[in-house]
């Protein structure tokens, strides 16, 4: 199991990602805060980090650290899509080799964006059905000594990295008392919760997953980390289940208050709510947190909440499907 990542490796990665990740608008809503009875609402737009989605941080953080120590060594990582490009971009960085494994469910948009970045060093390959076949494939090659994983959320350095989001948000916002972040695998959300719970330890930390891939709100709901059913979802990002023995299970039982689901009705409402109100082009994933607050299944009255908006990688068959 990876270790638990501190505050030190947080300091660390927001040295490794100057000039690299955007410090990215924190944004007020009033249209959210009218509509929920918050004192403020504003969204976190890592939306416009340079690879669309903010797992530019983890991924350039952990790549770094492995650049640093085995610069020789090939790289491999499992991915829906955003994380990949973003591990694509770190290897083109430093100049290492990768295999980028995606399954086949992949969204066509992040998958041709995948190609874009196909070099002599950098490949693409689709493994399975999904993200779950992709990460076993990876964990197979790395424990084969074949390459080394670069995990999208399970891993101390990729923690750290998207750490650097509540970093932010704190910094530019001491008066939030209230964080809503997507969960997939809960690399970010552990992340964010690790600062900001020992920065302002009264800030409540939600998550938002669809209700078709509820994992990490089934181990919150029972505590079994057994795999579950996962549907097609508009937050494909999101979509899969997690590693048994993730370190995320139990950083955030530790620093999450509450995790909340939502239909893919209301993911799609959001998505066409972002771009008729604030004209933001947003993917399913992004969009969980302003899901939850339209729907109504978080309570934020009178609080101030940061929303966290995680990507823009959307396809052009589900816009044209939120659209119709």
């Amino acid at each position: 199991m990876p270790r638990i990542p501190t505050l030190a490796d947080v300091n660390a990665a927001r040295q490794r990602l100057r000039g690299i990740a955007l410090h990215t608008p924190l944004e007020p809503s009033a249209e959210l805060t009218q509509a929920t009875g918050a004192a403020d609402v504003r969204l976190k737009r890592e939306e416009v980090q340079p690879t669309g989605a903010f797992k530019t941080r983890g991924a350039h953080n952990k790549v770094a650290v492995v650049a640093q120590e085995r610069p020789e060594a090939a790289l491999v990582t499992a991915s829906s899509g955003n994380h990949g490009i973003a591990v694509a971009t770190a290897a083109i960085r430093h100049g290492m080799r990768l295999t980028v494994l995606v399954g086949r469910s992949v969204s066509p948009a992040k998958l041709e964006r995948l190609r874009a970045l196909e070099t002599s060093r950098i490949t693409v390959e689709l493994i399975g059905n999904d993200t779950d076949d992709a990460e076993a494939e990876a964990r197979r090659r790395d424990d084969a000594g074949h390459a080394i994983y670069i995990p999208p959320y399970n891993d101390a350095e990729v923690i750290a990295g998207q750490a650097t989001v509540g970093v932010e948000i704190l910094e530019d916002w001491p008066e939030a008392d209230a964080i809503v972040v997507p969960i997939g695998g809960g690399g970010l959300i552990a992340g964010i919760g690790l600062w900001a719970k020992a920065v302002k330890p009264g800030l409540r930390l939600i998550g938002v997953q669809p209700a078709a891939s509820p994992p990490m709100y089934g181990y919150f709901e029972t505590g079994s980390v057994d795999p579950m059913p996962i549907a097609p979802t508009l937050a494909e990002g999101v979509a899969g289940n997690i590693e048994r023995d993730s370190i995320t299970w139990k950083l955030c039982r530790k620093l999450v208050d509450e995790v909340v689901l939502v239909e893919e009705e209301a993911i799609a409402d959001a998505m066409r709510w972002a771009l008729e109100v604030p004209h933001l082009l947003l993917e399913g994933s992004a969009v969980l947190g302003i899901a939850a607050l339209l729907g109504g299944v978080v309570d934020v009255g009178g609080r101030n909440v940061a929303i966290v908006i995680t990507g823009r990688n959307v396809s052009p068959e589900a816009l044209r499907a939120i659209l119709a």
